[in-house]
Order: C-alpha cells, then structure tokens, then sequence
C-alpha cells in the first residue's frame, strides 16, 4: 500500500520552514503596520532582545528596538517602494553582562503592495561576532607584539655591533703585548740555551702561555662570527701529520710539567687534507689540550691519524676522569663545563669544545665522543679529505 505525499499548504509549508530555521539560526521576526507599530511577532521575538516592558504589539519599532531610532525615513521609503530593504549588520545589544551581535533586516511584508507592511527579521550573530571580535583582538595583540620585537631585534642587532667592536678592539690591544711577550720569551730561549734547566723551564712556559691566550683571544673572535654566520674557510692542501706535531711540541712543556706522556700513532706517508690549516690546528689543539688539562699527573694522551679514500679519522683519547651520560649530552653546549672540571679548579671558558664542533661541522666532518666516568674519553672527528666545491 503506498501513502500519498502529504499536501502541504503552501503557508504551512512557509511557516515550518521558518520555524526550523528560527530554530537552527536563533532568528526571530516581526511584523511592522504601515505606521511602524509591532503588529505580530514570532514567540521567541521577545527572549531574543530581552525585552523588558512586556506587552510589545501594539507599541512603535522605535521604542523596542532604538537601532530604529532615525531611520525612521528609511522605513517609509520602503513602504513606498522606494527602496528595496534596510540592513542593519553587527549591531551590538547587551544582554546582561553579555554582549549580542544582531543582524536586522526589513523588507515589505508584500513586494507588489509594499504600503500593506514590513517584516522585520532578527539574526543572532553573536558567535560569529565573538570570534570576529577575538581574532581582531588577536590580529592586534600580534601586531604589538610584531612591533615589539622588531625594536627588541633592533637593539639586539645594535648591541651585537657594538660586542663585535669591542672584541676586535680588545683583541687588537690584548694581542699587541702577548706577541711582545711570546717574542721575547721565543727570543730568550734561543740565546739562553745553555741556561739552567729551570730557567728554560719557566721561559716554556711563558711563551706556551702567551699562545694559550692567542687561542683564547681567537676562540672569542671566532665565536662572534659563528654567531654572525660569518665564519670563512680559507681552504688549501695541508698535511695533517705536520698539524698534529705542531700542536703536540706547543703541548709538550705544560704535558711534562705535570708528566703526562703525549704519543702519537701517523701514518708514515704525508695525510693530505683539503682544509683551512688555522681553523684545523685549533680543532686539533683544543681537543688535545682539554685532553691534557683534565688527565691527572703520570697520565697519558694518545693522538691518532687514519685515512681512507674519502675521509680521515682523528682521534685523541686519555686515560683521565671520563664523563658520565648527562656530561656527554651537554658537552658541545656553549659555555658548558663538568662538575669535575668546576670541582678541580681547573681554569677553561667552555668554549673550545662548542668551537671545535662548528669548526669540525663547517669543514661538513663529524666530532663524537666516547666516555664513562674512571675510564678516559675518545674525542673521534671524522673529515672529508676533499670538499664539496659549495663549501
């Protein structure tokens, strides 16, 4: 058995489907005499605007609802046909401690005999308006906090300017009397050779001092321009081996002062690498001085050189206090020293490990480190015997 459709009246159709979206948009409505009296209203009309004098039909538009008031003119042009409709959008109407976002809209009740009346309808936006009203909040709050920073970013450039210049300038003063200073300590040496043994101790370590503070003067300098993202290479061929003897003769009088044994395993042909050969020394120095500084007396530290076809392996390792896993994880951290290092007193900056990583990086090598606490530490820096030709 088939049930016919149902044969809706056009108006009952008309009205359901008004309830429905009244309902699904919190949309009231209302129906204006040609003299802007409130004739009829839909039943939520009323809890929409809140009202508050009770009876409302019978009453003038502009007494509910004072958005009207003025445009009144505007109302009858409509009832003449004169114009279409009157949209009023946004309207803010409080509500208690709440703020509404309204929209009204009128429009002849009749479109072919506009003099009969207008509907009034009433859209709830306030959702809408609330999220408006929160990301125009947000949007300026962003752009104060834009402006913010950009004049924070602007002092921070300015104060990096004037940190860079003060580095170069102490650095230029600093280095004029060390190379005085090392000079004459290298000068000494060579004319006082049969000197006694002590005395030629003691210049030894004046002139290794007076180049430890070159390197230290160096590894600000180099610091501010890894900041910067200015750091260059000045790349050529160089022999590793020749580096590493280098770094181990300029280590050798603090290793014999407190008799810790340097020894070195190279391979006998050149170990030719495509690098900047400053810039390697001090990888290499930093890494075997930092070797020596924190091996007890009678130790011993130990320089290794491999190659293969496409890269060399450095590693120097001692047999010193070691580290414990939280050590290894922050030990390429800037300004980062051990709790054995501060504990023992001994003097470091903690930067020449976070330097020795960019400078390690910068020529696209690795560095790795292996350590357990009592069992020394194996520093391990891998490098590309040749560069890509970007770098």
């Amino acid at each position: 058995m088939s049930v016919p459709p149902a044969d809706f009246d056009p108006i009952m159709l008309a009205a359901h489907a008004a309830r429905a979206m009244s309902q699904a948009h919190r949309m009231a409505y209302a129906h204006l005499a040609p003299d802007l009296t409130i004739v009829q209203t839909s039943s939520n009309f009323p809890f929409l605007l809140e009202s508050q004098t009770g009876q409302i039909i019978g009453l003038p538009v502009t007494e509910i609802l004072w958005e009207f008031v003025g445009a009144e003119a505007a109302l009858h042009d409509i009832l003449r046909g004169e114009i279409p409709l009157l949209r009023l959008e946004q309207v803010n109407r409080g509500q208690g401690e709440a703020m509404l976002y309204l929209n009204f809209q009128v429009t002849p009740l009749d479109a072919f005999q506009p003099d009969r009346g207008l509907l009034l309808l009433v859209e709830d936006e306030t959702a809408y308006g609330r999220l408006q009203q929160t990301l125009v909040q947000d949007r300026n709050e962003l752009r104060l906090l834009k402006r913010k920073l950009t004049s924070a970013n602007d002092e921070l450039r300015r104060l990096n300017r004037l940190k860079s210049l003060f580095l170069s300038m102490s650095a230029h003063d600093l280095r004029a009397p060390l190379t005085s200073i090392g000079g004459y300590a290298s000068l000494l040496l060579e004319i006082m050779s049969d000197a006694p043994a002590d005395t030629l101790k003691y210049l030894g370590i004046i002139l290794s001092q007076s180049e430890q503070m070159n390197r230290i003067i160096s590894d600000f300098l180099d610091l501010d321009k890894l900041e910067q993202g200015l750091l260059s290479l000045h790349l050529e061929s160089c022999d590793l081996n020749q580096i590493i003897a280098r770094v181990s003769a300029a280590m050798q009088v603090v290793a014999d002062s407190r008799q810790i044994a340097i020894a070195l395993a190279l391979p006998s042909p050149p170990l030719y690498i495509w690098a900047d050969p400053d810039k390697l020394y001090r990888i290499i120095y930093n890494l075997v001085s930092n070797a020596v500084k924190y091996t007890p007396r009678n130790g011993r530290v130990h320089i290794e050189a491999r190659q293969s076809d496409e890269q060399i392996t450095l590693q120097v390792s001692d047999n010193g206090h070691g580290m414990s896993e939280e050590q290894l994880g922050n030990l390429f951290q800037l300004y980062y020293r051990t709790e054995n290092a501060k504990k023992s007193k001994t003097k470091g900056t903690g930067l020449g490990l976070y330097i020795v990583k960019m400078l390690v990086e910068a020529h696209q090598g690795h560095i790795s480190v292996a350590s357990k606490p009592g069992a020394g530490s194996i520093f391990t820096v891998t490098l590309p015997r040749q560069l890509p030709d970007n770098v």
